[in-house]
């Protein structure tokens, strides 16, 4: 298991991943309803506009006014040139068929339900705050956490004072194995000399 400063370190950049992916949700899947309504022109005529995907140019109003004299539904056509909107194939048929035929197309895919798009942000925010409470528990569990520089000094120094001893141990019993190997070695050559007599 890793230590725990590694730990949260992939926390963190799991957090990171989940802050990446929340905000990549929320703008891809939001309904795009302006929280304040745009200004509305009033000194110039504005172009007709267009969607955004289309590569036709802009009709300019008064052409748009003119094709509107003529009949309404050449207006309608000639406000909203280019491809059908995302929804249109759609229809009545449901929602998947409407994100499939936005995604074959290349369009943006269509924005969640407002049930669907509060019930995933409730459970990413649900995820976001888990992985924040994962970090704050490494964090707590961290040594140092809660005593002073002095006490951690002191600390620090009893851990040398006990590595110190552990390695004269180390060292005591090193030597100790040295001369057991020479004692084996010594018992072996004798039973070596015993058996293939002294050669």
């Amino acid at each position: 298991m890793a230590d725990i400063l590694t730990q949260l370190q992939t926390c963190l950049d799991q957090l990171a991943t989940q802050f990446y992916a929340t905000i990549g949700y929320l703008t891809t899947y939001h309904d795009n309803s302006p929280a304040i309504p745009p200004p509305t022109p009033t000194s110039a005529p504005a172009l007709a506009k267009i969607q955004k995907n289309s590569t036709n140019p802009p009709i300019p109003a008064s052409a748009a006014a003119i094709l509107s004299q003529a009949s309404p539904s050449a207006a309608a056509g000639a406000v909203t040139p280019g491809p059908p909107a995302p929804g249109a194939a759609a229809g009545a048929g449901g929602d998947e068929a409407g994100a499939t035929a936005g995604i074959e197309e290349g369009l943006p895919p269509r924005p969640d339900s407002p049930r669907t798009f509060a019930a995933r942000q409730r459970e990413l925010a649900r995820d976001l705050v888990i992985k924040e409470q994962q970090i704050e528990y490494l964090i707590s569990v961290l040594p140092g956490i809660g005593s002073s520089e002095q006490e951690q000094e002191r600390r620090i120094r009893e851990l040398e004072g006990e590595l110190r001893e552990v390695e004269e141990e180390r060292e005591r019993k090193v030597r100790e194995l040295r001369v057991l190997r020479r004692r084996v070695e010594g018992v072996l050559g004798a039973v070596e000399c015993g058996i293939y007599g002294g050669r």
